[in-house]
């Protein structure tokens, strides 16, 4: 191969990587972070400011807006997919996710870690899983979840008592500005 052959392959090369970066933006994944950063913004702030009760209330209602938002995003961002392999790769990262959610489900109930620690075993949890998806999708996806994990664990070992004002500041305003950021940049 020539090396103009070559410079030109590698134009090619980032022109779809580009292209690939705009398609996942525009498609809605910057929308899945400003959703469960909501989530993780006021829940968390929530486990800390109010009552328990109350507080699970909350969670309940977060979750519901998140899956239901998430759920409105992935319906978007099929209608955009035309390609049979396209969808086939929305399917496969529902999968994934409800995979690691009954995963976590089971693992949480053979450890049974004392309830103190729940956010922490949630949060390294998540973390878990967007790395996971993050190799196979995205590399925000990926730095995401290895960020997230690093800061519980850091957190929770210096402070532990600040672990959930960290996780709602830090993580779910994480993923709010990735999800900007995502959508801003990549367009």
């Amino acid at each position: 191969m020539e090396r103009h052959e070559a410079l030109e392959s590698l134009k090619i090369i980032d022109e779809a990587m580009a292209q690939t970066r705009r398609a996942i933006a525009h498609g809605g994944t910057g929308y899945f972070f400003i959703i469960w950063g909501i989530v993780w913004l006021v829940g968390f702030l929530a486990n800390e400011l109010l009552a328990p009760q109350t507080a699970g209330y909350v969670w309940l209602a977060l979750d519901a807006f998140g899956l239901v938002g998430s759920v409105i995003v992935g319906i978007r961002l099929g209608r955009r997919v035309r390609s049979p392999e396209g969808r086939r790769s929305g399917l496969r990262a529902a999968a994934l996710w409800a995979l690691l959610i009954a995963y976590g489900a089971l693992l949480y109930w053979a450890a049974s870690p004392p309830l103190e620690r729940l956010s922490l075993f949630v949060t390294l949890f998540v973390g878990f899983g967007y790395a996971i998806a993050g190799l196979w999708i995205s590399t925000p996806l990926l730095l995401t979840g290895l960020a997230i994990s690093a800061l519980a664990a850091v957190v929770w070992t210096a402070f532990p008592s600040a672990l959930p004002y960290a996780l709602s500041l830090l993580g779910g305003g994480g993923m709010i500005g990735v999800g900007v950021y995502m959508l801003r940049a990549w367009k």
